[in-house]
């Protein structure tokens, strides 16, 4: 069997006896293939010490018609702590500082199209589910975590984060691109 390129260039594709194609490919994350071809992934850091257990210290609401996709995090903590993420908390946030999140490539002029906050104990939100929880160990290294399945924040759905004990300094990064389904 043959198969033909179908750009008329006149190029055809090797098979082999069990019928599977011969290939030699380069892949890349679909995160790679945004950021160099849309300009469209960012990077939100904080750092900070919330006041208090259960306070919220990260809200980003997506404005843009694009899918928000949350693909890793970067986290240390001073002591020990436990920060959980969740999808779909509602309300309107009172006490967070407005921030702007950093094109991931340099060529870019595209600005995220999210309402990005930060703070020690960020209030007025209720509801949303729990997607993940992080416990760091104290003074260690910092830690990344890529979600397998990324967290998808639809147009006008919210990201929060959120620590258990407060009173502890942590950092927090946060890596995320914009793209539909048919990318």
């Amino acid at each position: 069997m043959q198969i033909e390129g179908g750009t008329g260039n006149g190029y055809a594709a090797g098979v082999t006896t069990g019928n599977r194609l011969k290939v030699s490919s380069t892949s890349f994350p679909l995160e790679h293939e945004v950021n160099h071809h849309d300009g469209l992934a960012f990077s939100f850091g904080v750092s900070l010490t919330p006041t208090g257990a259960g306070d919220c210290f990260l809200y980003i609401k997506n404005n843009s018609d694009l899918d928000m996709v949350v693909s890793e995090f970067m986290m240390n903590a001073a002591s020990d702590e436990t920060i959980s993420f969740k999808l779909g908390d509602e309300g309107t946030p009172t006490g967070g500082a407005e921030g702007t999140p950093v094109n991931r490539n340099a060529g870019s002029g595209n600005i995220a199209d999210v309402t990005a906050l930060s703070g020690v104990d960020i209030t007025g939100l209720s509801g949303g589910g729990s997607v993940m929880g992080i416990f760091l160990k104290g003074g260690e290294s910092s830690i990344r975590r890529a979600p397998v399945s990324s967290f998808i924040v639809p147009k006008n759905k919210t990201i929060t984060g959120y620590v258990s004990s407060g009173a502890i300094q942590i950092k927090v990064g946060m890596g995320f691109s914009f793209h539909s389904t048919g990318h």
